[in-house]
């Protein structure tokens, strides 16, 4: 859904106005995902009616992005967003999604808890939001754009990203040899839609903050793999490993640990057939046939040829 279709839902908010706030603001329960989904994609389709807006109004949200999203409340009580599929996918972009954050996991990266469901036939990844403490009180957040103040428009590169994190990190060593890691990862799943939006960092006491674990990361099969964020000022954008190996000391590592740790991390991620088949994420054949060459290509295959 197009951020134009999704702002639909919004600019209905002059149209209506016989809610009252707490309706406006209110979170709904999984089971009503279902719903949710039918509404959007009439919204998406121009086939909705007023009905469809009115229910929306407060639950469907672009939470930024262009895909229908949603702010629900888990069965325990825990706040998540619901992702849905478009009616112009593809592919499996939501079970894609839950693939990918496995993938980091597996390879070592912490990541935002993510599952695939099905309810009354549509297909949700629900997210857990971790900017939430174990009392649900808001943990403060900040895109990875904002301790650089820059805009969207702008060519910025993540070793800007780890200046900040070296000025404002709360255990910079750390979390600069994961944004490292990520960056492997992100080139190697062919994740090229790496803004700084789709980085964060949560506050950690003290004036300091930590990265946040990853989330928004999709594979795309059907691109050229030069990630969006630049990887410094001097060498662009990330098109290849020896680029990766080239800057591994800027984030802490020796061009020795970064080969190690390239070559590690890329055999976790050779083990991605059996990851996307697997009960919790629920791609068929078919689906793991479309999604093959953002896995298997000459970078992966050279990335495992370093592991020791």
């Amino acid at each position: 859904m197009t951020s134009v279709a999704l702002g639909r839902c919004a600019w209905s908010i002059r149209r209506v106005s016989s809610f009252t706030p707490a309706q406006i603001t209110a979170r709904p329960p999984l089971f009503e995902l279902g719903k949710i989904a039918v509404a959007a994609h009439r919204v998406e389709a121009g086939s909705d009616t007023g009905a469809d807006l009115s229910y929306l109004l407060g639950k469907a949200t672009s939470l930024g992005g262009l895909r229908p999203k949603c702010t629900i409340l888990e069965e325990d009580g825990a706040l998540a967003i619901g992702k849905f599929a478009s009616l112009q996918d593809e592919r499996s972009i939501v079970r894609g999604e839950v693939l990918a954050l496995r993938l980091l996991a597996h390879a070592g990266s912490q990541v935002a808890r993510a599952r695939v469901v099905t309810v009354d036939g549509a297909e949700v990844a629900i997210v857990r939001r971790f900017d939430r403490d174990g009392e649900g009180a808001r943990i403060p957040y900040l895109s990875g754009g904002t301790p650089l103040q820059c805009r969207r428009d702008e060519d910025r590169a993540y070793s800007e990203l780890a200046d900040a994190i070296r000025r404002i990190g709360a255990a910079p060593a750390v979390d600069l040899r994961e944004l490292w890691r990520r960056l492997v990862i992100n080139f190697l799943i062919t994740n090229v839609d790496d803004h700084l939006w789709n980085v964060g960092l949560l506050y950690a006491g003290d004036g300091k903050w930590r990265l946040a674990p990853a989330f928004d990361v999709d594979p795309f099969p059907d691109e050229a793999r030069e990630l969006k964020t630049w990887l410094s000022e001097a060498s662009g954008p990330i098109t290849s490993l020896e680029q990766l190996l080239s800057e591994a000391p800027y984030f802490g590592l020796t061009h020795a640990e970064g080969g190690e740790l390239l070559g590690t991390v890329a055999l976790k991620l050779a083990q991605w057939r059996e990851i996307a088949s697997a009960r919790d994420v629920g791609l068929t054949d078919a689906d793991i046939a479309q999604f093959a060459p953002a896995f298997e290509h000459d970078d992966a295959r050279a990335a495992r040829a370093l592991a020791h």
